[in-house]
């Protein structure tokens, strides 16, 4: 009994630091966050912070899994909609775009080279990527099965669809863009993607 009370504390303690350092890395950025400023916002000392993380690394990693599982139970509850394939898809570019927006820790890891040392910074981007796609081609091909999409390559147009969020992260994060002007962009490039600019 009292070991799966010290593991529940221990989780619990994990869950603790994990929620002020999200603050604080969303704060100051992962470069400039140190042990100290975690440890000071626990109001606990930086050796007990050990026994749970091995180093900052470590923890903005758990930071990072977190905004993750939060993006990934909002985006399940896209594909499991009875929306057509055209709203879903919508839908999920607007829900990423807001992710830029809203969720500090993850986009960081999205757009910053100089986050960590490459190796770990291209391991955290390949696993998300690989889910992008992964979500992407889910909706593009329920649109061709519906005979909503006609697409003679997928793979070229996961990656329109993809290059065209990408590309508007920077601007997004640069600007504080609204969200209303925010929507409007997403459903004119959305537009673009689905029928063109060229009168036929």
């Amino acid at each position: 009994m009292s070991a799966i009370i010290s593991k529940e504390s221990h989780d619990e303690m994990r869950e603790a630091i994990v929620k002020v350092a999200t603050q604080i890395f969303s704060r100051f950025g992962f470069k400039k966050t140190s042990m100290d400023d975690i440890a000071k916002g626990l109001r606990m000392g930086k050796s007990s912070i050990y026994y749970y993380f091995r180093g900052k690394e470590e923890i903005f990693r758990a930071v990072v899994d977190q905004e993750a599982e939060i993006l990934k139970g909002k985006v399940e509850i896209i594909l499991s909609s009875a929306d057509d394939t055209v709203s879903k898809l919508r839908s999920y570019v607007k829900l990423r775009m807001d992710l830029v927006k809203h969720l500090a820790n993850y986009t960081e890891i999205l757009k910053n080279d100089d986050l960590m040392n490459m190796e770990i910074t291209e391991k955290f981007r390949k696993k998300y990527d690989e889910e992008e796609i992964s979500i992407i081609r889910q909706i593009l091909e329920e649109g061709v099965q519906k005979g909503t999409f006609k697409i003679k390559d997928i793979d070229m147009s996961e990656l329109a669809i993809i290059t065209a969020m990408k590309g508007l992260e920077a601007p997004l994060v640069a600007t504080n863009i609204g969200d209303e002007k925010l929507n409007r962009v997403i459903d004119d490039i959305l537009d673009i993607l689905f029928y063109g600019i060229v009168n036929r």
